[in-house]
């Protein structure tokens, strides 16, 4: 074959080139492979910080619906006397949270008439009344916002209730043996202040006549305990409103 001879020279000129940026071009190419292994990574990281994200805002978002709730005060009621005038102050000491609540009635200074279910009208000495209720179950608690100041904390489960009345000839119940009561209980933060901003306490109870005769016998199939609150502090508040 005639092979012109200008041709020859090109042809070993062109395999010299190619040869001398053969390694460049691998270097080229190793650099591209560098870049978009980086991008990868650097697109997974985008992905995770966006996931987590997202499931730091769903935390956030969520903190309104979890609450914390506790309180602790006095309420005074006001007691009938002999001629049937509510004129006997009464203090009710109650405390609560998320896993316990109690209220309670260490004694009466004054002697005063207790109006009962059953019992008719029962004239009470005085240093001679005692009441205590602890629940022994939480089974539901619901909290709400009811307006830009109040909140309230609603609880329900099963509490024991041992109330004592010593009478001038007899003693009727016990400060040892309590009776099971299913229970509702209803509490209001109305804002730092206490009772004057309006918080309250009340304690309904359900007394069945089988498993509760004494505190059936006084205070009937749904009694709630409660009063004007003269001391003490509730706060209901979601961890949102905490956080802030």
């Amino acid at each position: 074959m005639f092979v012109p001879a200008v041709i020859v020279p090109a042809a070993v000129a062109g395999g010299a080139t190619y040869g001398a940026l053969a390694p460049q071009r691998d270097r080229a190419l190793a650099r591209v492979a560098e870049l978009e292994g980086q991008q990868a990574t650097l697109q997974q990281n985008v992905s995770k910080q966006q996931q987590d994200l997202l499931t730091l805002q769903q935390r956030v978002n969520g903190l309104s619906s979890r609450w914390v709730a506790s309180g602790g005060g006095t309420n005074r009621k006001m007691m009938p006397d002999a001629s049937g005038q509510p004129r006997v102050e009464m203090l009710e000491v109650f405390s609560f949270d998320r896993n316990h609540a109690y209220c309670r009635v260490d004694t009466n200074p004054d002697a005063f008439v207790m109006p009962t279910f059953k019992l008719g009208s029962v004239p009470i000495p005085a240093q001679s009344f005692f009441m205590s209720m602890a629940t022994t179950t939480i089974d539901q608690f619901e909290a709400k916002q009811l307006d830009a100041n109040k909140a309230q904390a609603t609880f329900r489960g099963v509490l024991d209730c041992h109330t004592e009345v010593n009478l001038a000839t007899t003693k009727v119940g016990s400060r040892t043996a309590g009776e099971p009561a299913a229970y509702e209980i209803v509490a209001v933060d109305g804002g730092t202040g206490g009772g004057s901003k309006g918080d309250s306490f009340a304690f309904t109870v359900f007394f069945d006549e089988k498993t509760a005769p004494i505190n059936y016998a006084i205070f009937g199939p749904k009694f709630t305990f409660t009063g004007d609150m003269v001391e003490g502090e509730i706060t209901i508040r979601n961890l949102a409103a905490l956080a802030a």
